[in-house]
Formats: C-alpha cells, sequence, structure tokens
C-alpha cells in the first residue's frame, strides 16, 4: 500500500485514504550517474544506441517549412533526412529486476528505445520494443552530434494528482503529513506516474504517462509522451502521443 495512504488509514482517515487512492500512481524515477565506457546495452539517456542487426537506425523525414516571422519570413526552410536523436534506452529486464515498476505496466524483457529529431516545429519522434538476444546489441554510431551520454538506474516514487478536485481539498491534511502537495508528482526524467509542470497536460481516463523528459530548449521545458493503457498491454508503441511544457 502507498505511504501516505496507509499512514492516513492508521490514523482513522479511512474515508480520505479511499478517495485519496483513486488518484494514485506508481512513478519510476530515472537515478542518473556519469560514468566511463558504459557497457552495450545499459539503460542510459542520450548518446548512440544500441540496436540489433534486424533494426535500422531511425532517420527523420526530409521536410520544408516556411519562416512565419523574422527577416525570412515567408521564405522556405529546408531540412534533409537524417539520423534521429537518442532520447533514452531502457533495459526492461533492469527496470524488472529494480523492482521499481510497483504497478507491472511495462515488460519485463527486452528493450524500449526513444528517438526524436530535436526539431520541435516539425517533431518526429519514434518509441521501439525490442525483445530479443541481447548479446546481439552493438553501439551503432552515426554522423550526427549527439547529447552526452549517462547511465540510469530506476526508484519506485509514489504519486497523486495534484490537479484532482478532490485532492486540493486534501492539501492541508497531506501538509500535515510532511507532504508538498504542488511536488508530489516527479518534475524530472521518469517512466509512468503523472506529468508534472507548469503547463502539462492532463490524462484521460485510461491513459498513461508512458515518458516525461527534463529538455529545454526556448520556451519549452518538458516533453510528454503519452499512450493508453490497453496499447501499451498490446506492446503497440506506434500509439503513442506527445505533449510539450511551454511558456
Amino acid at each position: 500500500m502507498p505511504e501516505l495512504i496507509e499512514k492516513l488509514m492508521e490514523d482513522g482517515y479511512t474515508e480520505e485514504a479511499k478517495e485519496l487512492k483513486e488518484y494514485y500512481r506508481n512513478a519510476i524515477i530515472f537515478c542518473v550517474k556519469e560514468i566511463n565506457d558504459i557497457p552495450t546495452g545499459a539503460s542510459k539517456v542520450g548518446g548512440f544506441p544500441d540496436l540489433p542487426p534486424e533494426i535500422e537506425y531511425p532517420t527523420m523525414s526530409a521536410y520544408t517549412e516556411t519562416w512565419l516571422i523574422g527577416e525570412n519570413k515567408g521564405k522556405p526552410r529546408h531540412y534533409e533526412k537524417s539520423a534521429m536523436q537518442l532520447v533514452a534506452q531502457i533495459n526492461l529486464y533492469e527496470l524488472a529486476e529494480s523492482g521499481a515498476d510497483v504497478e507491472n505496466l511495462l515488460p519485463k524483457t527486452g528493450m524500449l528505445y526513444i528517438f526524436w529529431n530535436f526539431e520541435f516545429e516539425e517533431c518526429d519522434y519514434n518509441f521501439i520494443y525490442w525483445d530479443g538476444d541481447m548479446s546481439t546489441l552493438k553501439r551503432t554510431e552515426t554522423s550526427e552530434k549527439y547529447t552526452a551520454e549517462v547511465i540510469i538506474t530506476f526508484e519506485a516514487h509514489e504519486e497523486y494528482d495534484a490537479s484532482s478536485v478532490y485532492y486540493e481539498k486534501l492539501n492541508e491534511l497531506v501538509s500535515d503529513y510532511g507532504y508538498d502537495p504542488d511536488a508530489l508528482a516527479d518534475t524530472g526524467d521518469k517512466l509512468l506516474g503523472y506529468p508534472a509542470g507548469v503547463n502539462c497536460p492532463e490524462l484521460n481516463e485510461g491513459e498513461i504517462l508512458l515518458f516525461q523528459y527534463r529538455y529545454q530548449e526556448g520556451c519549452v521545458w518538458a516533453e510528454y509522451w503519452t499512450m493508453r493503457e490497453e496499447y501499451l498491454k498490446k506492446l503497440d508503441f506506434s500509439k503513442v502521443s506527445m505533449d510539450f511544457d511551454t511558456d
């Protein structure tokens, strides 16, 4: 039982605990560590992916857009086809072994790769799930410039939907137990849980936060990928949607 709900039950706040339980979700927090020579197949953020032979390196389609403001207003700007950026690769066996997926929503084996193209005006992204022989993975580099890589481990985090109407009524009670009502949803990189940010998206019924990534670019402060739980159970990552926390 989540810690906050258990404390409320112990102190006789039975009805409050039952109501609050509806707004609980487990999140999987990324614990970052900088090391040299990250092992092939390890969970990490950034760098180059470790891909099996049957998966081609994802690319961004070429496209043309028109400048909307400034001295180049009305002029076309063309982007050539290019390699996508690896946001993160998640070794799902490592995740399962950590015990951080308390609700057992994610697969127990295989790799989950998250790519995007870095251009917010025309943002392509790609989630790839692969479950095969891990010994076939190979560090796959391209000519593109990529962000520095850091290895990650996983930690379970108790989260609540602080945006809900009922939860607002419990703010004072929650504060009495040492919780900051405005900070119960983690703002860092994570899987699952609730979106956190100033202008983060709301989850619809049956929808989950698959991945939250804290990357700032101009007025963009964080990125969120969501999907319906029914598609996650089918491992259909083509149904993932993206949103931003913007000023």
